[in-house]
């Protein structure tokens, strides 16, 4: 990883790190890219009540820790401008993302939103080993 530009524990079980992996392309031109990751655990409170039956296979691959993660990328900065287009980004994350994350409900959410989308995926997989089983 690049370079540790901030971090924070958060009341909701979550810690946020943000990191600096920006990139020099050509002569002064950088790639800026800021990396926000968000790992906690899963509560098995969570877990239980599901009513699903796939929901046993994929919660093994969920496993039992949420992580979080976005790229932020802005092409062709100057080096000049990148302290402070690395600080304008900084800024618009602790202004806008950071509440969202910071809810104390956020870790429930987005675990049950993981849930649903590997049960999804999970599914698709499954209809297309039975439609390769069907064809000839």
């Amino acid at each position: 990883m690049g370079m540790l530009l901030k971090k924070w524990s958060l009341e909701n079980g979550l810690e946020v790190e943000v990191w600096d992996e920006s990139e020099n392309y050509w002569a002064d031109f950088w790639n800026l890219k800021v990396v926000i990751l968000a790992k906690g655990k899963v509560d098995p409170e969570w877990k239980r009540g599901l009513k699903d039956p796939l929901e046993e296979e994929v919660l093994l691959d969920i496993g039992d820790e949420l992580c979080y993660k976005r790229e932020i990328v802005k092409v062709g900065v100057r080096e000049t401008e990148l302290s402070r287009e690395r600080e304008a980004v900084l800024r618009s994350f602790e202004g806008n993302a950071l509440p969202y994350l910071r809810h104390p409900d956020f870790p429930r959410r987005f675990f049950l939103r993981r849930l649903e989308e590997a049960l999804k995926k999970h599914r698709i997989q499954k209809a297309m080993e039975v439609t390769d089983e069907v064809q000839p």
